[in-house]
């Protein structure tokens, strides 16, 4: 059963019991040219640009070329990394962060974000290998063999980053009240996966929907644990719809570079 840290995160733990059923939902994507990228992303959702210059630039480039004229609103380009680190679980990119402005409210991140891009620079010299999750096929096959917590999922609502013990500066403190799985009004499915989802403030059946969040960290650990896995390297420009796929990575030793950018196209909402 999932554990909670000290910060409130939820770490899930890994079910034998479950493997078989989510052994099929990891996804390794094509590698194609940029002129092929966007048709590429438009049917399978996911895309890996090789030979791409690590210049963080190409990153608004790839936006524009797989998105063209839907693409609405960019996120501030940004380092990731590090050295030396741990695993990385599954997870969906966006963030609450807002700050004041000449007397303006202005979000430098969203939660809403629904294309992710990511280019490597310099590949961790062992480890650091991405994982990719089909969250659609992942609900799909807990709708057989979790029911329950498949109607949990797409029923319920949490408060998505409400078990977050000591948010940073920035971080709005009103709850952020949303499901897991829901659709936009356009008919698009989101799938997202919080390490700090709580039930919402004074939901009556709390101890209740704790159980379910755990298991579903359970089930997120255990897809963690049996999808392939696919390694990039320098220059390789990996594009994702946010709303589709969970992504993560295994634990790195030595320093691994890359930029993200996130994005909001006219599909959001």
């Amino acid at each position: 059963m999932a554990t909670i840290e000290a910060s409130g995160r939820r770490v899930g733990t890994v079910r034998p019991d479950l493997k078989e059923a989510l052994g099929a939902v990891g996804v390794v994507p094509a590698r194609v040219d940029l002129v092929q990228s966007r048709a590429v992303f438009e049917r399978d959702g996911a895309v890996i640009v090789p030979n791409t210059p690590t210049d963080p630039d190409e990153l608004a480039i790839a936006a524009a070329r797989t998105l063209g004229g839907r693409l609405r609103a960019l996120t501030g380009i940004r380092p990731q990394g590090g050295t030396d680190s741990p695993a990385l679980g599954l997870h969906s990119d966006g963030a609450n962060v807002v700050v004041e402005v000449h007397g303006r409210r202005v979000p430098l991140r969203e939660p809403d974000e629904d294309y992710l891009y990511m280019l490597c620079s310099s590949p961790a010299p062992s480890g650091g290998d991405s994982v990719l999750i089909d969250a659609y096929a992942l609900v799909d096959r807990l709708a057989e063999v979790a029911p329950d917590l498949h109607g949990f999922l797409t029923r319920n609502d949490v408060d998505y980053f409400g078990g977050w013990r000591t948010p940073a500066r920035g971080v709005p403190a009103t709850p952020l009240v949303r499901r897991l799985v829901e659709w936009t009004r356009g008919g698009r499915r989101v799938v997202r996966a919080s390490d700090y989802a709580a039930p919402v403030p004074r939901e009556p059946r709390w101890d209740e929907h704790m159980a379910f969040l755990d298991e579903y960290a359970d089930v997120l650990a255990t897809a963690f644990e049996c999808a392939p896995r696919f390694r990039l390297e320098a220059g390789d420009l990996l594009a994702l719809d946010n709303y589709r796929f969970l992504h993560g990575r295994d634990a790195f030793r030595g320093t691994r570079e890359l930029h993200v950018l996130a994005v909001r196209s006219a599909d959001a909402w």
